[in-house]
């Protein structure tokens, strides 16, 4: 049987097969609707008498939208997750869902479903203890694969060498126009400006930190990526821009984006801590990993994050309601953030 482009491609047969198990049925649930931008999510509930079938996966498939598409490919998005569970899940410390079908042509990945875990809410923005968790486990994630022998075999893998990374300015010149007429009148003039002074020298900046330690990140550790289960434990999903890169490139696209402004100015310095000390009990020394030099990376980056929204607001598809909203949100947050750490000043603009 075919493998499904679309939703509305799953069938009993296929699933069956690429099973390996007997079903008697099966209702397929579209899920997740505006909560990511680059796939087509369903919750495929399953009924059978054989005791090896689960009684439910997700189905991840590509986005349909031929915009959303094009980026997908360009970022390798569908390789990198195919990759990653194929190379990388099986020796994770952390809470994974398992894949049950990994294809690459075409792209089609068969879940475990986490439920009763619950994704974490990212336009909501994250609670303090949900903030604690989510950084605790970033903190094992990285220090268990900080400098690992292994990063650089898989060449499947970018570094900040990437050019998707390094093509961010001219994403950017077409972007910003469109960008400064959306949200131009609403944020800080200053954190505006440090952008657009940022942008020409962004290959140089990263150059800058080739010599940085890198450690696997999540590269979209966010609270919809983010299952929270009643026993503590936290799952991880949407591995699709993981890459090799200094730890706090997760670090500050968390607490830029996933906590409220208010939530953020109230404990994002308690966070930073926790990360630190988290690091350094997970085996990294405290020569490699210092507090003051993530405080600066996390500075620094917070301004490239900025300037990465101005980059990717054309692959948002303004029908959907709920994606436009986060978006809206999380542009709010970032710059709140830049302006707050006087991000701009500290790198000389």
């Amino acid at each position: 049987m075919a493998t499904p482009v679309t939703i509305a491609d799953i069938d009993a047969a296929w699933l069956a097969g690429a099973l390996d198990a007997r079903l008697d049925s099966i209702d397929v649930h579209p899920i997740a609707a505006g909560e990511g931008f680059m796939g087509q999510l369903a919750r495929v509930t399953i009924a059978s008498s054989d005791p090896g079938a689960p009684c439910s996966v997700i189905v991840k498939l590509p986005t349909s939208d031929p915009g959303g598409r094009a980026i997908g490919e360009m970022m390798r998005v569908w390789e990198r997750e195919h990759c990653f569970y194929r190379d990388i899940a099986p020796d994770l410390q952390i809470r994974v869902p398992h894949a049950y079908v990994n294809t690459l042509d075409p792209p089609c990945l068969v879940l475990e479903d986490l439920a009763p875990a619950v994704a974490g809410d990212h336009l909501a923005g994250a609670t303090r203890e949900q903030a604690e968790q989510s950084i605790d486990l970033l903190a094992r994630l990285h220090g268990a694969w900080f400098e690992h022998a292994s990063l650089e075999s898989f060449a499947w893998m970018p570094g900040l060498d990437d050019p998707a990374v390094l093509g961010l300015g001219a994403m950017f010149e077409v972007g910003w126009p469109v960008f400064l007429e959306r949200y131009g009148d609403e944020l800080p003039q200053r954190c505006l400006r440090w952008c657009e002074q940022f942008v020409p020298g962004i290959p140089t900046w990263i150059q800058g930190h080739e010599n940085d330690p890198v450690t696997l990140i999540h590269g979209d550790f966010r609270l919809d990526n983010l299952f929270f289960a009643d026993d503590g434990s936290v799952a991880v999903v949407d591995w699709q821009l993981s890459m090799r890169a200094p730890g706090q490139t997760d670090l500050v696209y968390f607490c830029a984006n996933n906590l409220t402004v208010p939530a953020r100015r109230e404990f994002e310095d308690e966070l930073i801590e926790r990360y630190v000390r988290g690091i350094h009990a997970a085996g990294v020394g405290a020569d490699h990993v210092t507090l003051e030099g993530v405080r600066r990376g996390y500075v620094e980056g917070m301004l490239f994050y900025a300037v990465s929204f101005g980059a990717s607001l054309l692959t948002i598809d303004p029908a959907n309601a709920r994606g436009a909203a986060l978006f809206d949100e999380l542009v709010r947050r970032t710059f709140a953030a830049v302006d707050d750490l006087d991000s701009g000043s500290i790198l000389g603009f």
